[in-house]
């Protein structure tokens, strides 16, 4: 729990080895900073968000070379355009784009002669030639050519979507999983404003056919979610979105379809709960009981509020994957007492996801057809044994509702007119029912 902390006097500090493939452009071994907190509990959560923070620099390191390099080379550009703007420089000097290139030429040069692609004579490669292979064959031409694009204004794919991502609207969840899209596009795509339809569309068949880590392609909803990242991107820099629409392809990835969680399934889980030693045995039923009676994902759960005036459950915007997700919800009488004790004491996002799939993954449940987010599957099926109108279900779950008559016009449906609702599925009761049978069927004849 305490990985990568250590104390100073009373105050937690971060201490984290800089991965040995970015260790040079980093300049140093050791990332050691004070956490400014002798909380333990707060320490850990200070510690969390800045290794993300890091593991996004080191990545970007890893697919441009330090953008410090290219973003103090845009800031000298800036303040040599207020320069000439003000007579203090006259235009004919030297740019920063000049100097950059010159580096690139010299750099080129020297490497051709090493590598005996040129001789003192002129013979061998052209020096466009010499240039391409240099920028295309050694990290340090490539390094410099990005920053020459980048003064030209074509930044790098993941540059400029942590510029946009930086500006966005998009919840924590949505920002790492379009930086991964990025990333993807960084390495098999050219610099933005050199992507042709044909690029785009290569990319596309490429994500459906051969993507991912195993390279058995990504899902229909994947790589649709790779092109809706792309095209908002694309839009930010001013470029030609168009190019990512209208392509079609076919995946060959299945979608994963989640299942529900039975009765018995989930007495088993909650048993299994129950029994653990600890602050697990109490937190984690609090947790299953949670996401049965709302459907709330693991986010939503760890950073859900409870409003006591009004006895409503309540998920910001910042704890939900979308705009929909925003939502207040009366609390069931059957989950009061959990919920109060949950939100005066919640664990972190990751510990709900992780402790989970621990227990469910102990008692035989291996796949990712079942886990956490099934049991919004199993709610909506419940509400809609209960015979519950979709545009009150998709208010209920947080879910955007499509159909024009509930989706534009039907949103502002009253959150006390659900209690009725949340009170009718009787998850206890239900629960019961399915453990008496589970005992009846072990029982010896």
């Amino acid at each position: 729990m305490n990985h990568h902390m250590k104390r100073r006097g009373k105050v937690w500090q971060l201490r984290k080895r800089v991965p040995l493939d970015v260790r040079e452009e980093v300049g140093r071994e050791w990332i050691e900073e004070s956490l400014r907190t002798p909380d333990v509990r707060l320490a850990r959560q200070r510690r969390d968000a800045r290794l993300r923070e890091l593991e996004r620099t080191w990545d970007l390191i890893r697919r441009v070379g330090n953008p410090s390099e290219i973003e103090s080379a845009l800031a000298d550009a800036e303040l040599e355009r207020l320069a000439v703007a003000s007579g203090a420089v006259t235009p004919e000097a030297p740019t920063v784009a000049d100097r950059i290139a010159d580096r690139l030429d010299d750099a080129a040069s020297a490497w051709g002669r090493r590598e005996k692609l040129v001789d003192a004579y002129g013979g061998g490669l052209t020096f466009d030639e010499l240039r391409d292979r240099f920028v295309e064959e050694t990290k340090e031409g490539e390094r410099l050519w990005v920053q020459l694009e980048a003064l030209r204004g074509n930044l790098p794919i993941a540059l400029a979507g942590e510029r946009w991502l930086a500006k966005a609207r998009l919840t924590d969840g949505t920002k790492r999983e379009y930086r991964r899209f990025f990333a993807t596009a960084q390495e098999k795509l050219p610099l933005p404003g050199q992507v042709t339809r044909a690029d785009a569309r290569l990319f596309i068949q490429w994500l459906a056919e051969e993507g991912g880590e195993d390279g058995s392609g990504f899902s229909r909803k994947t790589v649709n979610n790779h092109r809706s990242a792309l095209s908002a991107l694309w839009s930010y820099l001013d470029l030609d979105a168009a190019i990512w629409s209208g392509i079609r392809f076919e995946p060959t990835k299945a979608a994963l379809r989640r299942d529900v969680w039975t009765l018995e399934e989930i007495v088993r889980l909650l048993d299994a709960a129950k029994a653990l030693p600890g602050e697990a045995g109490e937190k984690l039923p609090r947790v299953i009981r949670i996401a049965l009676h709302t459907g709330e994902r693991a986010k939503e759960i760890a950073g859900m509020k409870y409003d006591p005036q009004n006895d409503w459950l309540v998920i910001s915007r910042d704890a939900t994957k979308t705009d929909a997700g925003e939502r207040a919800i009366p609390c069931p009488d059957a989950l009061r007492e959990d919920v109060k004790a949950w939100v005066a004491d919640p664990w972190s996002t990751q510990s709900v996801s992780n402790r989970f799939s621990e227990l469910k993954r102990g008692l035989g449940f291996e796949g990712r057809e079942k886990v956490l987010h099934s049991f919004r599957h199993t709610l909506l099926s419940r509400l809609h044994e209960l015979g519950v109108q979709e545009a009150t279900a998709a208010k209920i779950a947080g879910h955007k509702h499509a159909g024009m008559t509930y989706g534009v016009y039907g949103g502002k449906v009253a959150v006390e007119s659900l209690r009725e609702i949340m009170d009718e599925l009787r998850w206890d009761e239900r629960l019961e029912e399915a453990r008496k049978g589970m005992a009846t069927r072990k029982r010896p004849a």
